[in-house]
């Protein structure tokens, strides 16, 4: 079966991961980025937008000019700001009059039935993965007629990743835990922070989570999700991550103030729990609050920190909208003395998942808990 050309645009960070996930790259026989002027991406490889390896695909800006060579165009999330009226739906058009199929992975409620009705036309594919993200209707209406009000503890290990806040790598880090285990021969079923999982075979971070219901029937219908999970695909071990981050960080980062990470962990209990921050200067007593903020907050243990190449930029932040964050990207050479200086004061081991090598020691640390785990509940 030919493999198809796709085309990635707007490009920056938020797709980046994807690039480094063999199951999204092994899919495409070609795949080409367009990014947007002043985003400091345009005639570099990918790799410069997430300061993470080399990837080996050059950033354009000339979208018109590429799209001929494509057959599928993937409209993105991005992190950098962007105007969807003029700078998407034009490009979204105009892929379709060229015959182009359409993927989209951001919001265009507002657009959607225009955008159907134009591919029909055309003849080409359209899929909406923020639409098929919302289609849990049925078993909303299924759990809050059939459930008690109980909660249902899972007899497969969990491995949580959670974040201080957005763009601390953690979609990277899921993506890379979840091949890494997968590679060691377990089964894994993974629940993404992200709205279009299922782009890359797992799910997506359930829709009922924001659908106006109690927050007491969110926590059990999440956890009776997690244990359809278990009992339909039987997987070795279940990872659960949480989208935000697990509290305020500031006045002004605010996070959702944590409730869904709180509604999550309601619902069930890791086994294990790998936490992503951002790069500070970090402290013994700064990494010890941390640690005992998500004890107290959420009841769980750290087994790892994930200390990503992204720093808060606060000069920025001043001039920035509530909620959005500015962050820096860090070099490699940079992170790897930071990383080391943050070992000698975190009782908690700490990883770079942007680390060649890191994602399997965080692996091997998490097998080895878990699997010391199953031997004291066997004996």
């Amino acid at each position: 079966m030919n493999k198809e050309s796709v085309l990635i645009y707007p490009y920056d960070s938020q797709f980046t991961p994807l690039l480094r996930h063999k199951g999204f790259v092994d899919n495409y026989d070609k795949i080409q980025l367009s990014s947007l002027p002043g985003w400091g991406l345009c005639g570099k490889d990918a790799s410069y937008a997430d300061g993470g390896e080399f990837i080996g695909l050059t950033v354009s800006q000339e979208f018109d000019e590429i799209l001929s060579e494509a057959d599928t165009v993937i409209f993105a999330e991005a992190d950098n700001p962007y105007h969807l009226e003029k700078m998407i739906y034009p490009k979204i058009f105009s892929a379709i009059e060229a015959g182009k199929n359409i993927v989209t992975l951001i919001q265009v409620d507002e657009k959607a039935d225009e955008i159907k009705k134009k591919c029909e036309r055309k003849g080409v594919r359209f899929t909406n993965y923020r639409e098929n993200s919302l289609d849990h209707t049925d078993f909303l209406d299924q759990m809050k007629s059939e459930f008690k009000k109980e909660i249902v503890d899972s007899r497969i290990p969990i491995l949580a990743v959670i974040g201080l806040a957005e763009h601390t790598n953690k979609f990277q880090l899921q993506l890379d835990l979840k091949a890494t285990i997968e590679n060691m021969g377990y089964k894994v079923s993974m629940v993404g922070s992200r709205a279009y999982c299922e782009l890359l075979g797992f799910h997506s971070f359930p829709a009922f989570m924001k659908e106006v219901i109690s927050e007491s029937d969110k926590i059990l219908c999440y956890n009776r999700y997690i244990k359809r999970i278990e009992l339909t695909e039987k997987p070795d071990l279940i990872i659960v991550a949480v989208p935000g981050g697990f509290m305020r960080y500031n006045n002004k980062i605010i996070n959702d103030f944590g409730i869904t990470a709180y509604e999550i962990f309601q619902a069930i209990v890791p086994d294990a729990v790998v936490l992503s921050l951002f790069h500070e200067k970090y402290t013994v007593d700064y990494l010890d609050g941390i640690i005992k903020s998500v004890k107290y907050k959420l009841g769980l243990e750290i087994d790892a920190f994930n200390i990503s190449n992204r720093q808060i930029d606060w000069v920025e932040m001043t001039n920035s909208q509530p909620d959005v964050i500015s962050t820096l990207t860090l070099n490699p050479e940079f992170m790897k003395k930071s990383i080391e200086e943050c070992k000698a004061l975190s009782q908690i081991p700490v990883f770079n998942i942007l680390e060649k090598g890191d994602a399997e020691r965080i692996t091997n640390l998490i097998i080895d808990k878990l699997s010391e785990i199953e031997m004291a509940v066997n004996f």
